[in-house]
């Protein structure tokens, strides 16, 4: 019979990895929106919550994509403990 616990838990590494590069794929897309289509509102807010430097700087892009990679490795291995957390108590 093939042990499931071990297959229970989420890698810390593997997680923190997967929210950064999420997030930092999430402010490109969100940059390069703002670039191509300067008028669309929608980007900005997602931007703002890295950087406060103006939209489309240069110093807001490397704190936003600073803080995103930051941001995602804190993420990351948060959910990846607690998940392990909870998952060793069988829930």
């Amino acid at each position: 019979m093939i042990n499931m616990e071990r297959y229970r838990t989420v890698s810390v590494l593997g997680a923190t990895v997967a929210a950064s590069v999420a997030l930092v794929v999430l402010f490109t897309i969100c940059g390069a929106a703002q670039l191509l289509g300067s008028s669309l509102q929608v980007t900005h807010m997602w931007m703002s919550l890295f950087t406060a430097a103006p939209i489309g700087s240069v110093q807001a892009w490397l704190e936003g994509l600073f803080f995103s990679l930051a941001f995602g490795i804190v993420t990351g291995s948060i959910f990846a403990s607690v998940h392990n957390a909870i998952a060793a108590r069988g829930l």
